[in-house]
């Protein structure tokens, strides 16, 4: 059996730069991410049942095509095998050094691939929603939330809808929050402002898109930010808020760890992690100013809009 082209301990740190070229397989990274949640060494018989139990396609599978794989993880040095007192001969298997980073490299390559299309998605449904949901025109008070780079979170048929020739261009602004990168979007007035404090008189704007915002706040923030949403609007305006929705444990601790990939469209907020929403869970807090029977939730699966009512 041929010897995989494998990355060296000691030539690469274990939080470098993904990279986007690795051998491994999906099952054998599923045996690597199922030792690093097992508080202990896992007896291969047990591994053997989990896999099979997990997925339904292998589940027919002979035992000896997955001793293969461990055969194969010990001999890139990616797991150990060993015995454990007591437990006669059997063999246990245990991740190492190289086997963490093998998996981590493929899981930020894969996540970041996942989110680069999630974004790619998000993006097209923008374009949609000054028309479609928002009922956006261009005569509208417009304003737009955004905690990062702005020329990807504002939608581009917004752009479209102001014109230079507009007389009073000013009714467009992008409210720039804490984290956000200063950057200038055409025909629009950006605003810096805290969550709890956003220079704009109340009952001014027809329509408002917070995109990202509330994940990166604290909750007395996200809770401010909303309350100011809605005291800023006027009666019978709208605002949409989009939000990242809870992903399995493993992966957000390895969306937040990344630096690689896609880096400019989440932005970091210090040492704290980005707050992971239920549909649930934003609809308590944005309905806590807005009130319950105002409020429209729109699950896209890696991203949930809530559409409030004034």
């Amino acid at each position: 059996m041929s010897k995989r082209n494998t990355p060296s301990i000691e030539s690469e740190k274990l939080d470098d730069k993904t990279s986007t070229y690795f051998s491994i397989s999906w099952l054998e990274l599923e045996v690597l991410k199922i030792l690093t949640k097992s508080q202990k060494p896992v007896y291969k018989g047990e591994m053997i049942n989990r896999l099979k139990s997990h997925y339904l396609e292998i589940s027919t599978k002979p035992e000896s095509s997955f001793y293969a794989i461990f055969d194969r993880l010990e001999e890139d040095k990616f797991v150990a095998l060993s015995e454990i007192k007591g437990e006669g001969y059997k063999k246990f298997l245990s991740i190492t050094q190289e086997g963490l980073f093998e998996l981590k490299r493929a899981l930020n390559w894969g996540i970041s691939t996942i989110f680069e299309g999630m974004v790619e998605e998000l993006i097209s449904v923008l374009n949609e929603f000054c028309v479609g949901i928002m009922g956006c025109r261009r005569e509208n008070d417009f304003g737009i939330i955004s905690p990062n780079n702005p020329e990807f979170l504002v939608p581009e048929s917004c752009n479209a809808c102001v014109k230079p020739v507009d007389a009073n261009l000013l009714h467009r602004f992008n409210i720039l929050m804490p984290y956000a990168k200063d950057m200038v979007i055409p025909y629009y007035q950006n605003i810096k402002a805290q969550p709890d404090n956003i220079p704009l008189k109340s009952n001014y704007l027809q329509r408002i898109l917070s995109i990202l915002s509330l994940g990166l706040l604290e909750e007395k923030q996200a809770n401010e930010l909303i309350s100011e949403v809605f005291r800023i609007l006027e009666p019978g305006g709208k605002a949409v808020f989009i939000e990242i929705v809870e992903f399995e444990s493993y992966l957000f601790e390895s969306l937040n760890k990344l630096t690689h990939g896609f880096d400019l469209f989440v932005p970091k907020k210090g040492t704290s992690s980005l707050t992971q929403f239920s549909p649930q869970r934003i609809k308590k807090m944005i309905e806590r100013a807005f009130g319950e029977s105002n409020l429209e939730i729109i699950d896209m699966r890696e991203f949930i809009f809530v559409v409030a009512t004034k």
